[in-house]
């Protein structure tokens, strides 16, 4: 995954305004959670997310905490569950495209299973955010 993510990240505006430009075309109405964003937000937003993806992947011991503070933001902000569904699929396209014939099921299943314990860590804070 890291040597991939480093693939991916040699044209990082390319990346960030594909990503944005797919979970927009696919999510119109994720755009508004984005609107008071600049770029340069949004830009931070997705470098947060592969650098904790790839911390997780590592078993960095700060992950967890740091999770449970980012999962209740983004419930606090309106994010519901099914958005970090639509923002995996999202990172699967993008990737798949960039990464063109380097793109394999490996590397999709690593992704997706370490995304989706990112996705898994936030909701879960999230929610016990809400019952309090």
């Amino acid at each position: 995954m890291t040597e991939n993510l480093e693939a991916l990240t040699r044209d990082e505006s390319g990346l960030i305004q594909r990503v944005y430009e797919d979970l927009f075309e696919h999510h119109t109405s994720v755009a508004e959670l984005f609107a008071l964003h600049r770029r340069a937000v949004r830009t931070d937003m997705l470098r947060e997310v592969l650098a904790i993806a790839v911390a997780q992947a590592e078993g960095d011991s700060w992950v967890d905490e740091y999770l449970d503070s980012l999962g209740f933001k983004h419930s606090a902000s309106g994010v519901t569950p099914e958005m970090y569904d639509w923002f995996v699929e999202c990172l699967m396209r993008v990737f798949a495209e960039i990464s063109g014939p380097q793109w394999c099921s490996e590397l999709e299943e690593g992704w997706r299973d370490v995304l989706g314990q990112v996705s898994a860590a936030m909701l879960a804070a999230g929610a016990g955010a809400a019952e309090s």
